[in-house]
């Protein structure tokens, strides 16, 4: 096998060819779990940037799972467009918020079947939550990641739930926190959804997609 596709190796330069040499630890782990929960929320079915601005102003606006509670869903609402499903995410977040301070004192908890219970929480926000939050190995698979697992050769699979599984097998434990935030820049600046920038890639040579 090349080098470069062993398990770290393979990070390693996918971090490189990124501009953030080795495999540094996630920008937002250990971050606060409410903003973590909140933004991972927001971010399903909407653009990067448009995350980024509406996740800002919601957390403005609602800075803790009591202000989220009590604001009024249209005013939510109004917040969280232009995000996608914003309708449904403002009667999500309010849920969810009744919920955690009705349920679990107000924390968030740190167990994946917990957090899957909640209104909107599938596996993909609760393993997100779990390493970006709490650093508790898991491994988060979103469209770049299930995208480039596949174009690369690394897996073989056809659905994200099968693309968790089959990365959990490949790479070691202590390499899945950094793998989404990794995989997911590579994704947003080399291994585009459409062109790609293949001649520009440092595993131009052996990926099957380039080939």
């Amino acid at each position: 096998m090349n080098e470069k596709k062993t398990p770290r190796k393979l990070l390693e330069a996918m971090s490189q060819s990124i501009g953030e040499p080795g495999l540094p630890s996630p920008l937002v782990a250990g971050a606060d779990p409410f903003f973590v929960l909140v933004g991972t929320i927001i971010s399903l079915r909407t653009r990067d940037a448009v995350t980024e601005v509406v996740t800002k102003r919601v957390l403005t606006s609602a800075s803790s799972l009591e202000k989220l509670a009590v604001i009024p869903v249209e005013d939510l609402a109004e917040l969280l467009h232009p995000a996608g499903f914003f309708n449904r995410k403002a009667v999500q977040l309010k849920k969810i918020a009744e919920i955690l301070l009705r349920d679990y004192n107000g924390e968030i908890p740190a167990d994946r079947k917990a957090l899957e219970s909640l209104p909107g929480v599938g596996g993909k926000t609760a393993a997100y939550v779990l390493s970006m939050a709490f650093r508790i190995p898991a491994i988060c698979v979103d469209v770049h990641v299930h995208r480039i697992g596949n174009r690369m050769g690394i897996i073989e699979t056809a659905s994200p739930d099968e693309s968790e599984k089959a990365l959990m097998k490949y790479f070691p434990e202590e390499l899945w926190i950094p793998l989404n935030h990794i995989f997911v820049r590579f994704g947003q600046r080399i291994c585009l959804p459409r062109n790609p920038k293949c001649s520009e890639c440092i595993f131009k040579g052996w990926c099957r997609y380039a080939d």
